[in-house]
């Protein structure tokens, strides 16, 4: 007698941005356990290698720069013939720009929002054509973050390129519902991650206790993140669209 787990993502096939560290790291692997198929995808070829290592099953690699809008289509269409048609991709790749408004660059806003949204919207052409997409049971997860729900200072191009995140998603979760494609969002706080650490260092020593006092259940590990995808993704959230889920530790119920 099989167990039964409606998280089971066993003939499932899936592409992951963002997969060479972090959040994307640990998405890959909680995902691979569940049984999935993945096209691991980032501009980090060595973090790619390693994240293929701790995943459980088939695995390919794609070194995409998603800021390159234009090389996306065809990146991706060169792996679908040998790896097979996709149920879904998650969006998780994703840059920082914290700068006061006097300091704000359109220059590197437009950088920031080429990787953070508007790959998000070439993907989603890309996954949606019949070349690629399986046809039935689609799942788009976007990651966005706290900072796309509410304000912070010096984080106006961030937190632009996030919130948009969040129009695409339920614009997209009417427009494919035909297409029998869900599409819902994931608004993390603060992870334990490089990219955090990267940020701490911007700021003073009490830092680390601002970041604690922000969360209620404390600081977010990437695990956490990571199970909340896999259940958009799998059959469990069948009627699931069109959702942006505050995974935050309590962060936005303060």
């Amino acid at each position: 007698m099989s167990t039964y787990n409606p998280f089971n993502l066993d003939g499932k096939n899936f592409l992951i941005t963002g997969a060479a560290s972090g959040i994307g790291k640990a998405t890959s692997i909680v995902l691979s356990k569940l049984g999935a198929r993945l096209i691991l995808v980032d501009i980090n070829e060595d973090g790619l290698q390693q994240t293929k290592l701790e995943c459980s099953n088939d695995v390919s690699l794609l070194i995409v720069d998603l800021a390159n809008i234009n090389t996306i289509k065809d990146k991706v269409l060169s792996a679908i013939p040998e790896f097979g048609k996709l149920h879904g991709f998650v969006h998780l790749a994703g840059k920082p720009y914290i700068a006061p408004l006097k300091s704000v660059s359109i220059e590197k806003c437009n950088d920031i929002f080429s990787i953070n949204t508007l790959s998000a919207i070439e993907l989603s052409k890309v996954f949606t054509s019949r070349n690629v997409y399986v046809g039935e049971k689609g799942s788009i997860v976007f990651v966005s973050s706290v900072y796309g729900v509410v304000g912070s200072a010096a984080n106006v191009a961030y937190a632009m390129s996030k919130s948009a995140l969040h129009g695409i998603t339920k614009a997209l979760a009417i427009e494919l519902s035909s297409k029998k494609i869900r599409v819902n969002c994931i608004a993390p706080g603060f992870v334990k991650t490089n990219m955090l650490d990267t940020s701490s260092t911007m700021f003073d020593i009490n830092y680390a206790e601002t970041l604690k006092k922000l969360h209620p259940l404390g600081v977010g590990e990437p695990e956490d993140i990571a199970y909340s995808i896999a259940y958009l993704l799998s059959d469990a959230a069948k009627w699931v669209t069109g959702s942006i889920m505050n995974i935050d530790g309590g962060f936005t119920a303060q």
